[in-house]
């Protein structure tokens, strides 16, 4: 099955309900990569979570995982700064959510710098660059 990326809140949350391994190419793996069981999945504004910002992530909750989505639609290249930026984030709420590991994942409809997606992919995190918009 293929599965494509759109930048949207909705779509994402589909994404995750349904629970379809996430191929490769998407990621930049080698492997595809089985998304965990989660019972709970939605759109929550990050300030929600004692973080300071004003954008909204999506957050996946499972008994011992917890995913979040950032989705940037820009023109731009994501930066090595967005991307620790990105990986703060992660490691505050990871500090919310002791027990359960906490997984990022990036989503951008622009592309990604080299080293900033070898970056995410050390912190054991994904990334997928130009996702469709709609």
């Amino acid at each position: 099955m293929r599965i494509n990326v759109r930048a949207t809140e909705d779509a994402i949350i589909r994404l995750l309900r349904d629970g379809h391994p996430l191929p490769g190419d998407l990621v930049k793996r080698e492997e595809e990569t089985r998304l965990p069981v989660f019972q709970n999945v939605g759109a929550h504004p990050v300030k929600d979570f004692g973080i300071a910002c004003t954008s909204r992530i999506v957050l996946a909750r499972g008994r011992k995982d917890v995913w979040f989505v950032d989705i940037r639609r820009r023109g731009g290249k994501v930066t090595m700064k967005e991307t620790t930026d990105f990986i703060e984030r992660r490691d505050q709420l990871q500090s919310q959510y002791k027990g359960q590991k906490v997984t990022g994942w990036l989503i951008t409809t622009s592309d990604i710098d080299g080293k900033a997606h070898d970056f995410i992919n050390e912190k054991e995190c994904f990334a997928t660059a130009c996702a469709a918009k709609r």
